[in-house]
């Protein structure tokens, strides 16, 4: 028999199998489908105006949209910083209400795509229920992956009066949010943090949050939770290069309390160069504004090669230095902590691909930076 009219053949018998093996786990699995909400007798409201508490975005009074700088910057931006500020990482919407419904209708800039981060991480919602320092987690919008909009319950319970805090998406900018809630439900403006003023982080594709399974798995926004304090996470993905011009708009920032400079994984052939004018800069504009520095966590890579750990232990030894040389030259503000040890003894078990962390990875980078925040800020 011909070899191309044996395949063929073969083909033809073995469709109907493999069309057998394909899985629609919605049909198999209740829990993954895909449920519309229900918006009958829902009022819908915009964050943006009081009651709610909006935090993450430094200059939204100003530009009205949600993003992490500002739309006509006063010093020139690269292309991909601009784009990436578009991204909503670490936004969240707070408020009080004794709604028993909570819904979302929302407007995405693009669809999800990413390859190795879940679509709910990139572009998803999740909702937080509890006061400060007893906020627990419970739902996670739902949507198709190639979904630019989307309506969805998050929350269906009974009515009485909670705190919600809704975390905005990772990788993923946001055109418009609503929240929905019960017609003639109470809304109320938020509990008060435990700790006022700002934690600003500014670093890499890690402080943005990729890549973790929903939004609140960022280790800023566990930081934020475990705090009780607002933060603002200006990392960019790649992008984290530690330019002049990003100094300068962290000092537009206002009712700063700590700063976190955490972009050495996008600098580990400029550190050297950037590290000093950066934070002089900084300096320059607030001279007692607490300054930590952390060092990059290891990657997989480098937990099974010398020759690649070596480098890393170089870089992380000359941000010591730095912090060492410049308190001992007066600044008691300024702090370093070894990235190298944040993610502990699985280390290798942390990452999704070997370099970005996974909900794991973020929760034992959390545990680790929590006390140095907790000392410093006290």
């Amino acid at each position: 028999m011909n070899v191309y009219l044996f395949l063929a053949l073969s083909l033809f018998i073995l469709n109907p199998v493999l069309r057998a093996q394909k899985i629609d786990i919605e049909k198999l699995d209740p829990n993954m489908t895909l449920e519309k909400a229900d918006s009958k007798g829902i009022a819908w409201f915009d964050p943006r105006a009081a009651p709610f508490r909006l935090v993450g975005f430094p200059w939204i009074d100003e530009d009205k949209v949600y993003r992490r700088l500002p739309l006509k910057p006063k010093w020139p931006i690269r292309i991909a910083v601009n784009s990436l500020a578009n991204s909503t990482a670490g936004g969240q919407i707070q408020f009080q209400s004794d709604s028993a419904k909570i819904l979302l209708r929302v407007k995405l800039r693009q669809p999800s795509g990413m390859y190795h981060m879940p679509a709910t991480g990139q572009s998803g919602f999740d909702l937080y229920v509890g006061g400060p320092f007893k906020q627990r987690y419970l739902a996670t919008s739902k949507f198709s992956a190639t979904a630019k909009d989307y309506e969805v319950t998050l929350f269906n319970a009974s009515k009485g009066n909670r705190h919600f805090t809704l975390n905005f998406p990772l990788y993923n900018g946001v055109e418009s949010v609503e929240i929905g809630v019960m017609a003639g439900a109470t809304i109320a403006p938020p509990l008060p943090y435990a700790n006022d003023g700002r934690v600003v982080v500014y670093g890499t594709s890690i402080t943005q949050g990729g890549c973790a399974s929903r939004p609140g798995m960022a280790y800023p926004n566990i930081l934020s939770r475990r705090i009780n304090q607002e933060f603002v996470n200006l990392g960019f993905s790649g992008n984290g290069k530690g330019e002049p011009a990003l100094a300068k708009l962290i000092n537009q920032i206002d009712h700063k309390k700590l700063i976190i400079l955490d972009y050495e994984a996008n600098a580990r052939e400029t550190i050297r160069k950037t590290l000093a004018p950066f934070v002089d800069l900084l300096r320059a504009h607030d001279k007692d504004v607490p300054i930590l520095i952390i060092s990059k966590i290891r990657y997989a890579g480098e937990l099974n090669s010398r020759s690649q750990l070596e480098p890393v232990r170089a870089r992380a030894k000359f941000q010591a230095d730095f912090v060492r040389a410049r308190q001992a030259a007066g600044d008691k503000n300024i702090h370093f902590l070894n990235g190298g040890s944040l993610l502990g003894k699985h280390a290798h078990e942390c990452t999704v691909d070997g370099v970005h962390p996974t909900d794991l990875g973020f929760m034992k980078m959390a545990e680790a930076i929590q006390p140095m925040i907790k000392t410093i800020l006290e």
